[in-house]
C-alpha cells in the first residue's frame, strides 16, 4: 500500500497543496484519527522535509526556502530593538535598499533604511528615531528628496494595510517586495527597470513565493493586473 510519504513525493517539487487536502489524504489512511492526531501527522511531514507550510490554508512539497533579508546592518537591527521597546504592538517593517544585492548586477553600495508604519503612527515614529539615531532622517520623502540627499539615510514611510511583513521580527515578506518593485515605490529608485524582471525571476527560483498574498497586496497597492502580467510569464511549476 502506498504510504501518504510516497503519494506526496509524486507531487512536483514546490508544487501547493492545500489544508484540507493533505487532511483527506491522511484520513484515507487513518479514517479513525482525530484532528490533532493529524496535525501530528503533519507535523512529521514537515520535520521530515516532506513538505513545508507556507500558511494556515497551503503547503509546499518539499522543504521551502523562506525569503529573510541576508546581512543586515547593524544599524537596522538596532533600529529594530529600538522600535520594538518603544512601539510593541504597532505594525512596522522595517528593511534595506541593500536587500537588493542579492539580485542585482550592479551591486548598490548605498544604504537607506525604510521604516514603514501605520499613517496614524508616522510622525510619534519619526520624531521617536530623529531624537535616537545620528543617520539623517526624513518623513515620507519624495524621489526628488531622495537624490538631493547623498549617503546613509532612513526613510520613515506609510506601511500600506494588509501588507506581507513578519510583525515579529519587523522584516519584509518577498511577496510584498515583488508588488513594491512593480508600484514606483522609492526601492525601485534603487534597481534600473529593465532589470526587475529578472529579479522576480530569481525571486520565485530560489524562494518560496505565495502567490494569493501577492495578488492579494497587489490589489490593495491598485496593481494587480501588472503583477497578474508579471507572473502569468512562470510556469505553474514555479509558483511555490
Amino acid at each position: 500500500m502506498t504510504t501518504i510519504e510516497e503519494r506526496l513525493l509524486d507531487f512536483g517539487q514546490k508544487e501547493i497543496i492545500y489544508r484540507d487536502f493533505l487532511y483527506t489524504l491522511i484520513r484515507e489512511e487513518y479514517p479513525n484519527y482525530k484532528d490533532s492526531s493529524i496535525r501530528w501527522v503533519i507535523y512529521g511531514l514537515i520535520k521530515k522535509g516532506i513538505i513545508s507550510k507556507l500558511n494556515a490554508k497551503q503547503f509546499i512539497i518539499g522543504r521551502a526556502n523562506i525569503y529573510h533579508q541576508k546581512n543586515t546592518s547593524e544599524e537596522r537591527k538596532e533600529i529594530v530593538i529600538a522600535l520594538d521597546e518603544r512601539f510593541p504592538n504597532i505594525n512596522i517593517v522595517v528593511y534595506e535598499s541593500t536587500m537588493l544585492n542579492e539580485w542585482v548586477n550592479h551591486q548598490i553600495a548605498r544604504k537607506v533604511i525604510f521604516i514603514e508604519s501605520e499613517k496614524y503612527f508616522m510622525n510619534d515614529i519619526f520624531r521617536f528615531l530623529y531624537s535616537e539615531f545620528s543617520t539623517k532622517i526624513m518623513l515620507n520623502p519624495s524621489k526628488e528628496d531622495l537624490y538631493m540627499y547623498g549617503g546613509e539615510l532612513n526613510i520613515v514611510t506609510q506601511l500600506i494595510s494588509q501588507a506581507p511583513i513578519f510583525k515579529e521580527s519587523r522584516n519584509i515578506k518577498i511577496e510584498k517586495l515583488i508588488v513594491d518593485l512593480y508600484t514606483k515605490d522609492l526601492i525601485t529608485e534603487f534597481i534600473n527597470e529593465d532589470e526587475k524582471y529578472n529579479v522576480v525571476e530569481l525571486i520565485f527560483k530560489k524562494y518560496a513565493v505565495n502567490v494569493k498574498t501577492v495578488f492579494a497586496y497587489a490589489k490593495r497597492r491598485n496593481n494587480l493586473d501588472t503583477i497578474k502580467k508579471v507572473i502569468s510569464n512562470f510556469t505553474p511549476g514555479e509558483l511555490s
